[in-house]
């Protein structure tokens, strides 16, 4: 480090040209010397940082009331933990630059500046900041950033008096002492992901030691590589969380990185799950069958659910039997065709099934099911007989025959052969459903 001498600093003080304001002073660490006089500081001067992060650390100085021209500030600080990255002494109060020198081999700094008479007085004025970078674990006992300084020499740090003789009025320093971090905390255990309905419920254990929250990233495809790479859902320190608004039948991805207050991050757990609807559409309880001819039946009934009486199913499953129908053989029932899609929840619902058999007694049952498959319970049972064939002569054709036979019983109240409907009367009733089967 290149030593100073009182002349040159007063020949400097003499060139300079500008003056700039003074910035706040800030906590103080170890003292050397006194401050009985003015005083070289660094704020902040204590503190923890990340190890690869940049932090800035000011030079402040205190005349203690005096006007001073020129200040000298020479710092050693040990390679190994610290890295200057740059001095920025564009906010600095002393305007002109003798010497910015910055060594990150062996560890010193020397930043020599000044401003022309009658000089600056200040309570704690910057003369530069120090862009620093922590390079490796450490937590000192002692100072480990400290100026060049021995109380009564002039031949290190100094602060020049305007007086025009270069008397030198240092009297103390205050040194930093910083800790530097780079090391995680343990990553979170028992990380689990369990899969719910559009929904993945986590659960996991925080470490203890150096630990500040834990940040859980999603993907889909793959488990997120880093914090930044996927769609963060959590940032806390509890040990639980439950992720809506998913989509059924896709895998999620889940990976849980632990980081300490200077987010340092851990390596992570994963853990993955796939959503899925474990819930049955509500069992249709308004099911009701109303004949419509000899041939043809009209099945009503009111939308359920597709979880439960909430949102829309899927589609239906309609089945009829000229036989008993159960929740056993409901799989054995034909299955009629031309079901509607479904309306939501309280919406009314009809379909006509064809090509019954006359006079004849039906029974009907219907489920609901929903996008994923799961199947509601079995609807009520109802039952209903399709009204008497127009074909009255049993020739499997309905004619003109037919239509003499119906005739000639004409208000006939007996309830015989030709009474269609079987309404007790022969009508016209009885005639529209004959011309809608004729042929």
């Amino acid at each position: 480090m290149a030593k100073k001498t009182k002349n040159k600093l007063i020949i400097f003080c003499l060139i300079t040209l500008l003056i700039f304001p003074a910035v706040p002073y800030m906590s103080e660490a170890s003292l050397v010397g006194n401050t009985n006089n003015a005083t070289l500081s660094l704020s902040s001067n204590t503190g923890t940082y990340k190890v690869g992060s940049t932090y800035s650390v000011d030079i402040l100085v205190n005349t203690h009331g005096q006007n001073v021209v020129a200040v000298a500030a020479y710092l050693n600080y040990n390679p190994s933990l610290f890295q200057v990255v740059s001095v920025d002494t564009s906010g600095s109060i002393l305007t002109s630059e003798a010497r910015n020198v910055v060594d990150n081999v062996n560890g010193k700094i020397e930043i020599v500046r000044g401003i022309p008479t009658p000089g600056i007085n200040t309570t704690n004025g910057k003369v530069a900041t120090l862009n620093m970078q922590g390079l490796s674990d450490s937590a000192p006992s002692t100072d480990n950033f400290s100026f060049d300084f021995t109380a009564g020499s002039t031949n290190e740090s100094n602060i020049i008096l305007n007086d025009g003789l270069g008397t030198d009025i240092i009297s103390g320093v205050d040194n930093g002492r910083y800790a530097l971090d780079g090391t995680p905390p343990m990553n979170v255990s028992s990380f689990t992901a369990t899969a719910g309905n559009s929904q993945v419920s986590l659960n996991w254990t925080n470490p203890g030691a150096d630990f500040s929250g834990v940040t859980i990233l999603r993907k889909t495809g793959s488990y997120p590589a880093s914090p930044t790479d996927g769609t963060v859902v959590y940032d806390n320190i509890g040990t639980s969380y439950n992720n809506t608004g998913l989509t059924n039948g896709v895998t999620y991805y889940y990976k849980a990185f632990s980081h300490d207050a200077l987010l340092n991050y851990a390596s992570g757990s994963q853990a993955s799950a796939t959503p899925s609807d474990s819930i049955s559409p509500a069992p249709i309880t308004t099911l009701s069958a109303v004949p419509i001819n000899a041939r043809s039946m009209t099945l009503n009934w009111t939308a359920v659910g597709d979880n439960g009486n909430s949102g829309t199913a899927a589609s239906y499953d309609a089945r009829y039997s000229t036989s008993a129908i159960t929740a056993a053989n409901f799989s054995l029932a034909t299955q009629a065709t031309g079901e509607p899609s479904p309306k939501a929840n309280g919406g009314a619902e009809s379909m006509t099934l064809t090509g019954l058999t006359g006079a004849t007694t039906y029974y009907f049952a219907i489920k609901a099911i929903d996008a994923s498959g799961n199947t509601g319970a079995i609807s009520n049972l109802p039952s209903a007989k399709t009204y008497k064939s127009a074909d009255l002569n049993n020739d499997n054709l309905v004619n003109s025959v037919d239509f003499g036979m119906l005739m000639s019983f004409w208000n006939y109240t007996t309830r015989p052969i030709a009474d269609i409907n079987q309404d007790g009367y022969v009508n016209s009733v009885d005639f529209g459903m004959m011309m809608s089967q004729w042929g």
